[in-house]
């Protein structure tokens, strides 16, 4: 999955930690692995100081970990992932778009208080293009939607996992029917991880979530979709093209459905705890 989107599953899963245990790892703000190529990740309030004024962005939380204690201040009960597809998607389908920053539709964290919500959303931005340690982004999360409906996403955890699983196989022997092996056995591994013990095991962000708040099915679920992430850009599932219009339109159709299917499996396990 993208950098973007493994930062807001973190920022969701460690935050509801830290609001129902009070736990968050002492070095989460430099270790996290979602961090890693960002120098500042911070979040921001829009205030106006006369009605018809500009708002202006007040930082109230410098890191995630203060952002955290801010939220159990303020008596937020749950963090949620909210997703949203695109409303145009004449020129290109979400699926197209979604390795690029701002593209594939729209992921906020959804903050639920006693009666109401609250949403925020990221921005990315680079301000250190020649940082020596790859640190060249700087994220800031601003609470755009306040006071508002209550969402509350949660998808059946066993749906998913056979639509996930059946789409899997799907894809798969498209992909080796066109000789494409190596997406073949991508789709084919990241199917096993529906059936491993450790699903997190041979992922890349292995500190995505606290493990130990989560069953075994979300666990599934979550890392399968993460090593089923193909969208991206040049060199990608997305990048290839077929001469037979028939391929085409299957590998179209199974292209969208594994979107699908990918974002409602990484709500309904990350919304279980």
């Amino acid at each position: 999955m993208t950098g973007i989107l493994a930062q807001i599953i973190a920022l969701t899963a460690h935050g509801n930690n830290y609001l129902k245990n009070s736990i968050v790892p002492a070095d989460f703000n430099s270790s996290n692995t979602t961090f890693q190529f960002c120098n500042r990740v911070d979040f921001r309030v829009f205030k106006k100081k006369f009605f018809f004024s500009k708002p202006k962005e007040s930082i109230i939380a410098a890191t995630p970990t203060e952002w955290f204690q801010f939220l159990k201040s303020e008596g937020c009960k749950h963090l949620r992932l909210y997703f949203e597809y695109s409303q145009d998607q004449t020129f290109a389908k979400d699926h197209r778009l979604a390795g690029m920053v701002g593209g594939g539709g729209t992921w906020l964290i959804e903050a639920i208080y006693d009666g109401f919500s609250n949403y925020w959303a990221n921005r990315w931005e680079v301000t250190d293009q020649d940082n020596q340690d790859r640190k060249i982004w700087s994220v800031n999360y601003g609470m755009t939607a306040i006071n508002t409906y209550t969402s509350n996403l949660q998808i059946d955890n066993k749906k998913i996992k056979e639509s996930l699983s059946q789409t899997l196989t799907e894809i798969a022997a498209f992909a080796y029917n066109q000789d494409l092996n190596h997406w073949g056995e991508q789709f084919a591994k990241a199917k096993s991880v529906l059936e491993s013990e450790t699903p997190q095991k041979e992922y890349y962000h292995t500190d995505l979530i606290p493990v130990e708040n989560y069953s075994l099915i979300s666990r599934q679920i979550i890392f399968s979709a993460g090593s089923s992430w193909v969208f991206g850009g040049m060199g990608s599932w997305n990048d290839l093209g077929f001469s037979n219009k028939e391929d085409n339109e299957t590998y179209d159709r199974l292209s969208e459905q594994l979107y699908s299917i990918i974002n409602q499996a990484i709500i309904a396990g990350t919304n279980t705890f």
